[in-house]
């Protein structure tokens, strides 16, 4: 796999500066830390964002559903009538032990096929990717494709465009049966207030959309502060493991579903009801501050240096393991993979937790200078973390 090291993309005054590629067996990279001179502002109560960073995948055919179904952690309803009625949906891609190789949105959608100019009678589909790894899922699906009678191909970039709208009145806004007739949608469930995400023909904006437009990095700012990770530079592809990812909580997998590459570890690991680690939104502040924040804040004001890449998470003045890895970020905030039972009150089983209000965390690396750099880091839970049921409640019969 071909590897891409991070950089800064200009935009006007404004850096697009927090996301960093990395193949996906490099851990570790160490390199010169990012100080911003110009920090994207917070996204608006209400607006919406054309989504640059993700890339269309056009798959139709007889066997698209089924195709789908054997692939994808959610259910695809493969009967014709029953899939031209599903609405879009949240899901992903994992490899053969159980890895997330990528997270996606799935639309069920005749558009696909006029894309191709074929049957609008056949089953077709957009799936919404990480621009960066959209030949990556292409050859993914390729793989698996075998006799199955279905095409597919990367949408050129001057055909479709996604967006992600959010806020304004109930109604037209927030209901995707409003979509204009070009459109594709559905509502974004991967946390509360998200929105919707649109596909719309290249140079067109949402017919759902309220507010103002908003640069893409203001709208990962939102997503960042609600603890919701997308893409391969934050749900790292071939290590990651869907529920340390939020892929359940945010309704990415269906539990009930037949077999699906991946399916084995994903099922053993829900039924145990323990998953250890999970993202998490971070609040970074400076190694010399001795209080940490006690609200999850974006600064677009913030000087701090942030590393590029992974990067480990310890305790302050203790040595022992890993209590998580910093993933990507901006400004002050960001989101880490951290062990709950180290960096939050969560606790997992009736042994009790690690962790303590005194306990402090912090991230080390060196830049290519051979200079330490240190950033002390904080964990928080979201609500809509702590609001899920159990695994017990989710089998409970009605009757108990």
């Amino acid at each position: 796999m071909k590897n891409t090291v991070p950089t800064i993309l200009s935009h006007g005054s404004r850096p697009r500066l927090y996301k960093c590629c990395f193949a996906a067996r490099k851990r570790y990279i160490s390199t010169t830390p990012l100080r911003p001179t110009s920090l994207p502002p917070p996204a608006p109560s209400s607006g919406f964002a054309h989504l640059s960073n993700r890339a269309l995948i056009s798959i139709n055919g007889q066997d698209a559903a089924h195709y789908l179904q054997g692939l994808t952690t959610a259910n695809i309803k493969t009967s014709p009538s029953s899939s031209s009625s599903q609405s879009g949906f949240y899901s992903a891609f994992l490899n053969a032990q159980g890895r997330v190789l990528h997270d996606v949105f799935v639309y069920p959608s005749h558009h696909a096929a006029e894309l191709r100019g074929e049957s609008h009678g056949e089953p077709s589909f957009l799936i919404d990717v990480d621009k960066a790894h959209a030949e990556t899922l292409r050859a993914h699906l390729k793989r698996y494709k075998l006799r199955a009678k279905i095409q597919f191909r990367v949408v050129d970039s001057g055909e479709r465009d996604v967006w992600a709208t959010w806020g304004g009145d109930d109604g037209a806004v927030g209901n995707t049966a409003n979509l204009g007739s070009q459109d594709v949608g559905c509502t974004d469930t991967r946390a509360p207030d998200m929105g919707q995400r649109v596909i719309t023909y290249a140079g067109g904006k949402p017919t759902i959309s309220s507010g103002e437009e908003t640069p893409v990095e203001s709208y990962d700012i939102r997503r960042i502060l609600k603890g919701v990770p997308q893409g391969q530079s934050e749900i790292l592809s071939g290590e990651a493991l869907p529920q340390e990812s939020n892929i359940d909580y945010m309704g990415g997998i269906d539990f009930r579903k037949g077999c699906y590459v991946g399916q084995e570890l994903t099922i053993r690991t829900h039924h145990t009801g323990v998953v250890r680690k999970r993202i998490l939104p971070v609040q970074l502040y400076s190694i010399e501050d001795e209080k940490p924040p006690d609200t999850l804040q974006y600064n677009p004001q913030s000087l701090l240096e942030l590393p590029l890449g992974v990067q480990n998470i310890s305790r302050v003045n203790t040595r022992g393991r890993s209590a998580g890895k910093w993933l990507t970020g901006v400004g002050n905030i960001g989101l880490a993979l951290c062990r709950l039972e180290t960096m939050t009150d969560v606790r997992l089983t009736e042994e009790g937790s690690q962790w303590s209000p005194e306990h402090e965390f912090k991230m080390s690396w060196h830049s290519e200078g051979d200079e330490e750099r240190q950033l002390k880091i904080k964990a928080f839970v979201p609500d809509w973390h702590r609001n899920r049921p159990t695994v017990r409640d989710m089998h409970r019969q009605p009757n108990d």
